[in-house]
């Protein structure tokens, strides 16, 4: 049997469980592709027509008229309506938000914009840091994955959630402002954007005085997720 349901995903441990996971419900059904940010777009993606085309973490932006050749082209997004786009975790810890979580949508050109499939959601708690965030969106967001995929694999209609993107993508550019301090900001601001900001294996939140830069201690170690 042709392959006519394409896995778009990262090489770290989550992806892989993703592609297990895919592997089992599809079987010889699947053709995945895992890789990092600055390969190129796989030849068999760009010119391939499968049933669905399945994004999860995917480290390429996928071109509308690849999109467009696909049956249903789905991403797994590692945030909840509120926070489309880059630095997920970062914006809702400094939000302070009450509740984080991921979504299943239908990909459009324009990047987290398409249909909600499912959104699922879980409290946010003043001990959460970037790495616990991430950690707990990584287990929500695979388990929706195998849940969706379960559906996809019985031939089952999939769910249409009445969730709706709430604003623009983040940018990188925005995420940069969130991780600069600047010398006469209020105690509480610092410290927003510290917690926002620490992340094992990325610089942390800087400040400039006279000059020179001073960057925020991380954890020199691999990050928890």
């Amino acid at each position: 049997m042709a392959a006519d349901i394409i896995l778009l995903a990262k090489t770290e441990t989550f992806s892989q469980q993703a592609r297990i996971i895919a592997e089992a419900l599809f079987g010889e059904r699947l053709q995945s592709f895992l890789g990092t940010v600055g390969d190129p777009l796989p030849e068999e993606v760009a010119n391939g027509r499968p049933a669905f085309l399945l994004s999860f973490l995917s480290p390429w932006i996928i071109p509308g008229p690849v999109l467009d050749n696909a049956g249903a082209s789905i991403n797994f997004h590692p945030a909840s309506v509120e926070y489309p786009g880059i630095g997920c975790y970062n914006f809702a810890l400094y939000d302070e938000a009450p509740e984080f979580g991921a979504v299943c949508h239908h990909m459009l050109a324009k990047v987290d914009s398409g249909t909600v499939i499912e959104e699922r959601r879980f409290p946010l708690f003043p001990s959460d840091s970037v790495e616990t965030l991430k950690l707990r969106t990584m287990v929500t967001m695979l388990a929706m994955f195998h849940d969706i995929c379960s559906l996809i694999a019985a031939g089952r209609p999939l769910p249409v959630s009445p969730r709706q993107w709430s604003r623009k993508a983040f940018t990188k550019k925005q995420m940069n402002a969130l991780k600069t301090i600047e010398p006469d900001m209020a105690p509480d601001e610092v410290a927003r954007r510290i917690r926002a900001g620490v992340y094992p294996g990325y610089p942390g939140p800087s400040v400039t005085i006279a000059g020179h830069t001073f960057y925020y201690p991380v954890p020199d170690r691999p990050p928890l997720a």
